[in-house]
């Protein structure tokens, strides 16, 4: 539940994200979702860090979730017209849309070299990659940090399960010299060994912190559970060890197997009709040149076991979190799934809000969390509450958990669910970052991008009570519960 969202379900916490201003960069190692996290619409993706369930998408915790209004508005309303999908002769894939309320243009370049090309001794480097490309090309080459200064522009640097994304937002009117400036960002690569260093020790020492924290420990403590000894289940913005360890030959063969026009979607989002984008991306993408892309393994995950884990880290507050694998973005129960979760822990209705804050002031936050995905999904349920409360807060949100997958909802709490999705989705819809994180990740997890981020309301809507029970059951049907308490 492509990679950093309040989307319905597009796009990994799927993800790692960073940010660059002309010419320095800032970065936010250990950042699961690629944008911001959001699942009540949409499902960042993200992680992904998310784009975006999914995307790479995270939900908002509960704070201010319910001060959003009803809203009938759907995906198509919000965009003056379709988006432009068209495929060049190289076999790159551009899907251009116009968003009529902004000025500016995101720019977004999708790898699709997916998480199954990592091995554990170099987790992490797909997102290392992208980063070298924004962060060190900046400081690097002058030509670079000049054309980012002269137009003003910001680059974003994100990861999910499945893709590398590279985003650069600018001006809407500068979208010609915009495009071309994301080409040279991602194309005239200069590994140079002292800069990747640096970005080693920065990203290594950022990882090694963020393993302290006590969310963060949780999360991918029951990732690691529910995809056992695969790459699904190690973080994609990597490990402290094996950041450390990558080589600047590492970088040189992933970048040469994934940086293909073959292996490319870009997406351009913003205020000019699609025609004037696709014509910039053209220009500015069409002479790349195809290529072999990098072998990924084909074996799947182990099945997954119940688990149970008590760990301790540094803090004052406990964190329990329960961990699921979740449906991919093609699979039907996607759109139901990001109602349970929407159910569960978004907003100031949620049930977790209800039994574990407003009833009995047994919690600090509550939120869902997504990351999504083609395969490699997963969601979870997240509690910080004081170390004495622990023991009440579990058995209390296991006990919703297995409410959910036998009694249907009530008709007001799902269209409370329903109406928080599809609000929170449309609302993303106007962000040219967001819009562009979600086509593009359903473009890559599905290979219909703009027909499923324009049916997700629908489907959304259209779900019924047994389809909702029927998810959560499949979703939960195998847990990984993680304690988290003070050292």
């Amino acid at each position: 539940m492509p990679s950093a969202r309040t989307t319905a379900i597009p796009a990994e916490v799927g993800g790692a994200v960073a940010g660059a201003k002309a010419p320095h960069a800032r970065g936010l190692p250990g950042v699961a979702p690629r944008r911001r996290p959001r699942l009540g619409a949409g499902w960042r993706a993200v992680v992904a860090c998310v784009p975006p369930l999914f995307a790479g998408l995270l939900l908002p915790s509960a704070a201010g979730a319910d001060l959003l209004p009803p809203l009938s508005l759907t995906v198509p309303q919000a965009l003056s017209s379709p988006p432009v999908r068209t495929v060049l002769d190289n076999g790159l894939r551009a899907l251009c849309v116009e968003n009529p309320s902004t000025q500016t243009v995101a720019l977004s370049l999708f790898i699709t070299t997916t998480a199954r090309a990592e091995s554990l001794p170099q987790a992490g480097i797909r997102y290392f990659v992208a980063r070298a490309l924004t962060d060190c090309n900046a400081t690097d080459q002058p030509a670079i940090a000049r054309g980012l200064d002269d137009l003003g522009a910001e680059t974003l640097a994100g990861a999910g399960v499945d893709f590398t994304e590279i985003t650069l937002l600018a001006m809407a009117e500068d979208v010609g010299p915009a495009a071309k400036l994301l080409r040279a960002i991602a194309f005239q690569p200069h590994f140079e060994p002292t800069s990747l260093g640096r970005l080693r020790t920065d990203l290594a020492v950022g990882l090694a912190r963020g393993g302290e924290l006590p969310e963060m420990t949780a999360e991918r403590t029951a990732a690691a559970r529910l995809h056992p000894n695969h790459p699904f289940g190690w973080p994609v913005e990597g490990l402290a060890t094996s950041v450390a360890g990558l080589t600047v030959e590492d970088v040189k063969r992933v970048y040469s197997g994934s940086y293909l026009a073959n292996n490319m979607i870009v997406v351009a989002a913003g205020g000019l009709k699609p025609e004037a984008s696709l014509a910039a991306v053209r220009e500015a993408f069409g002479s790349i040149l195809p290529g072999s892309r990098l072998v990924e393994s084909s074996i799947d995950p182990p099945p997954a076991h119940p688990s149970q884990d008590t760990l301790r880290r540094p803090g004052s507050a406990a964190v329990v979190y329960l961990g699921a694998r979740a449906p991919g973005v093609s699979d039907p129960r996607y759109a139901p799934a990001t109602i349970v979760l929407a159910m569960l822990g978004s907003g100031l209705g949620s049930r977790l809000y209800q039994v574990l804050r407003r009833e009995a002031s047994l919690a600090y936050t509550v939120r869902a969390t997504a990351i999504t995905a083609r395969a490699g999904a997963r969601a979870g349920l997240l509690v910080s509450c004081p170390p004495e409360r622990v023991a009440e807060v579990e058995a209390r949100m296991l006990r919703e958990v297995e409410r959910v997958t036998r009694e249907a909802p009530t008709t007001e709490e799902i269209q409370r669910a329903k109406e928080y999705i599809c609000t929170s989705y449309a609302l993303g819809h106007q962000r040219n970052a967001d819009l562009a994180h979600a086509l593009g990740a359903f473009e890559v997890a599905a290979d219909q991008g703009y027909q499923l981020d324009r049916d997700l309301p629908r489907l959304v809507r259209q779900a019924t009570p047994e389809d909702i029970v029927a998810a959560a059951r499949s979703m939960f049907e195998t847990t990984a519960l993680v304690r988290v308490a003070p050292s």
